[in-house]
């Protein structure tokens, strides 16, 4: 009986130092939990979410690289202790294996932010009926390419535009946003050659964006087969009715004040029986054009936030409108609006492609006769 009681006591002297192992283990894991809080509260306040592009470089260098390499740190401590106090081996070696598969979820999710959802490109279909077509026309909405360097992605996108076959393009701007070493020079002409092939039937139009500011720069001859329009409109004959299309520059598509100036002399000047248009790279027009007879707004520029929480909606979206109008196609009173998420990432001083919940996407659009109501 007497040796039964003091296995006994070794057995409880054991569990109880195991206990011990295991609370140690968890309060370090509190300890990192509270630390990577701290860190990412300190980002937002220092105006991450304003956007500040550096900021944001900071916080997933932060959460992918650095967050990562503590807790690998902690498994091979674990995994460390374990060789030496076989006592707790068990316990430990468990410890070590939690953190080291934190470690890999952490990546996983980096690779998958930075790899895969970037390149999951998302064609949204949307059926728009208008009496002021005879004809059906589809119209391919693209945006905010931010070609960082042509590559595989970037071919794969002009190859599905090629295999949709729409018969008219509309790219709401930001082309390019080059890292180093690429330049302008150096992806340009490849870009322009990718747009060149794609040209539909009814053409390939455009606005400017943030980030393109050499293509300013180039003559309108040069630009062929796209053609830019800034404060300007053009008028296309569908072979079914016409469309009647006005692009906003820069400045007017970021003020709906300014843009109401363009868009009152576009609305004077065009005929009423047109489809008409309207083309900013910024929503933020959109806020002042419900009452105005316009069939059709496009804009980019938000990329849908890039990242979305769950029951929350993008972190951040640079715009004025509200954050349910950063993504996705909607009536705005007359017009109907559609923002698109884009086909790129923003690349801000060397930002990796970066999203979540929130794939790059483009839009083809089918204007469709109405059907007659019998």
């Amino acid at each position: 009986m007497t040796e039964l009681t003091g296995l006994g006591m070794t057995d409880v002297a054991s569990r109880s130092r195991s206990g011990r192992v295991w609370k140690l283990g968890l309060l370090l894991g509190l300890v990192i939990v509270v630390y990577a809080v701290f860190r990412n509260y300190s980002y937002i306040r220092a105006g991450m979410l304003g956007p500040d592009f550096s900021i944001i470089q900071d916080a997933y260098h932060f959460n992918f690289g650095e967050l990562p390499l503590i807790l690998a740190v902690v498994a091979l401590l674990f995994a460390g202790l374990a060789v030496t106090w076989a006592r707790w081996r068990k316990s430990l070696i468990w410890l070590s294996i939690l953190y080291a598969f934190l470690v890999f979820d952490l990546l996983a999710l980096r690779y998958y932010v930075t790899y895969v959802e970037p390149q999951r490109l998302v064609v949204h279909q949307i059926r728009l009926e208008t009496p002021k077509l005879s004809e059906p026309v589809r119209i391919l909405h693209i945006t905010d390419i931010h070609v960082g360097a042509i590559g595989d992605y970037e071919a794969f996108i002009f190859e599905r535009i090629e295999s949709l076959q729409p018969d008219l393009i509309i790219n709401t701007g930001d082309f390019l946003q080059v890292v180093p070493p690429a330049t302008f020079e150096s992806e340009w002409p490849k870009l322009h050659a990718m747009i060149a092939r794609v040209n539909p039937r009814l053409g390939t139009y455009a606005v400017f964006g943030d980030t393109e500011r050499e293509l300013y720069r180039l003559t309108p001859e040069e630009l062929e087969p796209m053609v830019m329009l800034s404060s300007r409109k053009e008028r296309i004959d569908t072979g079914g009715g016409f469309i009647s299309l006005h692009g906003l520059s820069l400045y007017e598509s970021n003020s709906g004040e300014w843009a109401l100036r363009s868009i009152g002399q576009w609305l004077e000047q065009s005929d009423p029986d047109d489809f008409r248009m309207l083309l900013g790279h910024s929503p933020n027009y959109a806020l002042k054009v419900g009452d105005l007879p316009i069939d059709l707004c496009l804009a980019g520029h938000t990329h849908g936030g890039q990242v979305r929480l769950p029951f929350y909606g993008p972190l951040v979206i640079d715009s004025e409108v509200p954050r349910e109008w950063a993504q996705g196609f909607r009536r705005v009173g007359i017009p109907y609006l559609n923002v698109s998420a884009g086909a790129g990432s923003n690349r801000h001083g060397g930002l990796p492609p970066l999203r979540f919940n929130c794939p790059s996407e483009m839009t083809v659009i089918e204007l469709v006769p109405m059907r007659p109501i019998r």
